[in-house]
């Protein structure tokens, strides 16, 4: 009896098990990146929005944005940013924030380019346990895409119902979009594609491969988890680089020709397509002590059959890893970056020449060029790789800084290239500059500095023509040196302490090479030191780059150029970069500027927020077949608690 007794308890315990098992397997959730298609050429993921806004309310960024005085701001840019990226409510008529009542789990997005077709835009949402507000949602999502004209179709698809939403378009009536919704397995699936929401369909009983079947996205996915330590990421993505620019083309007008030279086309002709995929991880609020974590993998594999695995100007693309990347003791220690990376800097002057050639438009470009500076009689006369590039080491340093008051042009920057022959390098530089009639020989403390004035003529035609990439631009709009009225810009060419020396102010180069204490350089300072540390336990051994950042220090000119109402005109790193984020297209001509909607004045002074940003650092590691990148910024109180050691980092998370 006892026995009999026994033997039925197990059996019901194993009877309850295996039900809760099989009750277990049939309710989990399906991964999004399986129903995305294998031609998905960026995709996002959030495992749980829930989570990621309590994580994100946890870091000082996110304090900061909460406090009523940032609202004006917070809500303009969130406004432009929609606007710039509005696809999904354009496209479905909803908006990534009625997700938030939804979702019971992932949430995923997905470009999807197609053929002979627009790029599809793909959505997947975990609504497990939410079925009442996906009702609504589904409801609310119906009346808006009726009130814009649409007619809804309801289509049995196997057993599953889809809504087919068919959309005139706002301006051309006779132009229609798609946009259909189902739902099954707990998943709801939206796509402008009837094809492509046919195929996510197949996806969910496996008759058709899906995102997560491509070697790229498992390359990308897997060393980001292999670094991670067991870290789940909030936010995972992907991008194929070539293919999501040629998928986003697909959504101009097809009618509109195409101005200027195709730089697409061009780099993934020169090799540049051997970069497959860029993907990523994310987290917030890790440990008490980062504000975030995250981790890029970027694969690009060798090229079968070379022996120089990449080919054309790819082969630029040469980073070897390095022992030490510390910041020399030459560096003072206020600066706002210090940004240092290894470059074999001799490959990549012989690969450059193809791409040269290709953005000129004609062969032998780059050649005439190099004969040129070797055989014009009115030039410098030197032979570029014997005389100059031969003399270069490996490591390349820069950092960034900026005067005050804050102007537009208030960045200052300043290279270092490390040299092999300095005694060499000077003299070539002698002969370059003597060749330049706006370069002025001087001298300080002992050093031969060469100060190279704009003329006066060029700087109307550089203020509207000037490329976005050169570093070095100023006008007399801003005082380079402390100097009022008429003075002309001054940027500045050193050759010492075994590197190569170019800044775009004379007074910041001045100010690096000034004698100075061992206590006030910036390996002495608390904050890299502490960055340092932290990047070493995220990924320790040899790297190619190092990168040290004072968010404080770096987005100080930016935030008061807001408070000015000049935001738009604003020629800073992180300035330029926002523009570009948020000109709507019809600003985006030559010479336009992006109108500021917010009235800056109504933002506290920076003072009154500096405590929010923290330091921040990355490392960037060469593989064989890529990059891994890893980057974190500190919580700025945890880092200043820690200094006097009265707090518990929670490292041990990362372990």
């Amino acid at each position: 009896m006892i026995l009999d007794k026994r033997i039925s308890k197990q059996c019901a315990f194993l009877t309850w098990t295996l039900t809760f098992l099989c009750l277990t397997t049939a309710s989990a959730a399906v991964r999004s990146d399986s129903l995305m298609s294998p031609n998905t050429r960026a995709f996002a993921s959030v495992a749980d929005i829930n989570t990621l806004q309590q994580h994100w309310q946890l870091t000082q960024l996110g304090q900061l944005v909460q406090d009523e005085s940032m609202r004006p701001f917070v809500e303009d840019l969130q406004r432009q940013l929609e606007r710039k990226i509005s696809g999904v409510r354009d496209k479905l008529g909803l908006e990534i924030e009625d997700l938030q009542g939804v979702a019971g789990g992932e949430i995923g997005i997905g470009i999807v380019e197609q053929e002979k077709a627009r790029a599809a835009v793909a959505l997947t949402v975990d609504v497990t346990g939410n079925r009442p507000q996906l009702d609504a949602l589904l409801v609310k999502v119906d009346k808006e895409l009726v009130q814009r004209g649409a007619k809804k179709e309801n289509v049995d698809a196997n057993g599953t119902e889809m809504a087919v939403y068919t959309i005139p378009l706002k301006n051309d009536k006779k132009t229609t979009r798609s946009a259909i919704y189902f739902v099954k397995d707990n998943i709801l699936c939206a796509c402008d594609s009837r094809y492509e929401a046919q195929q996510m369909l197949s996806r969910f009983s496996g008759k058709s491969a899906g995102l997560e079947s491509v070697k790229a996205y498992q390359e990308t996915t897997s060393r980001c988890a292999k670094e991670s330590n067991g870290l789940a990421p909030e936010i995972h993505w992907y991008v194929d680089p070539f293919g999501y620019a040629s998928a986003i083309r697909s959504l101009g007008n097809p009618k509109e020709k195409r101005h200027g030279k195709d730089f697409l086309k061009i780099f993934s002709a020169q090799g540049f397509s051997a970069i497959q995929a860029i993907g990523g991880f994310v987290n917030l609020a890790v440990g008490g002590s980062y504000e975030v974590i995250h981790r890029t993998a970027v694969y690009a594999p060798a090229i079968p059959g070379l022996t120089s695995k990449y080919r054309l100007a790819m082969r630029m693309m040469k980073f070897p890893n390095g022992k030490s990347l510390a910041a020399p003791a030459w560096l003072p220690r206020k600066l706002a970056s210090y940004r240092t990376f290894n470059m074999d800097i001799e490959n990549a002057f012989e690969s450059f020449g193809s791409l040269f050639d290709a953005i000129a438009g004609y062969e032998d470009a780059f050649a005439n060029v190099l004969q040129g500076l070797e055989k014009d009689p009115y030039g410098p006369q030197v032979d570029v790789k014997k005389d100059f590039i031969a003399h270069l080491g490996e490591q390349i340093t820069m950092v960034t800084d900026y005067q005050v008051p804050i102007t537009t042009k208030c960045e200052r920057f300043l290279f270092a290239v490390e040299l092999t022959n300095e005694q060499a390098i000077n003299v070539t530089i002698e002969k370059f500059m003597k060749s330049d009639p706006n370069a002025i020989k001087t001298e300080f403390e002992g050093r031969v500095v060469w100060e190279i004035q704009e003329e006066l003529d060029d700087i109307p035609e550089l203020d509207i023509n000037i490329s976005e990439l050169d570093l070095l631009d100023e006008t007399d709009a801003f005082p380079a040196d402390g100097n009022t009225g008429t003075d002309r810009p001054t940027s500045a060419v050193c050759v010492t302490e075994g590197h190569l020396f170019i800044a775009s102010h004379v007074s910041f180069l001045k100010e690096i090479l000034s004698n100075k204490a061992a206590q006030d350089t910036l390996s002495a300072a608390g904050d890299y030191r502490e960055v340092e540390v932290a990047m070493t336990q995220l990924l320790p051994g040899e790297a190619a780059a190092r990168c040290f950042v004072r968010t404080d220090e770096a987005y100080r000119p930016t935030y008061e150029l807001l408070r000015q109402g000049k935001m738009p005109e604003s020629e800073t790193l992180l300035g330029r970069l926002l523009n570009r984020l948020l000109s709507p297209p019809e600003d985006e001509g030559e010479g336009l500027l992006r109108e500021q909607k917010i009235d800056g004045r109504k933002l506290p002074e920076f003072e009154m927020v500096r405590r929010y940003f923290g330091p921040s650092g990355m490392i960037i590691r060469s593989d064989d077949d890529g990059w891994l990148i890893t980057g974190a910024t500190l919580t700025k109180l945890s880092v200043q608690a820690r200094a006097t050691g009265r707090v518990d980092d929670g490292r041990s998370r990362l372990r």
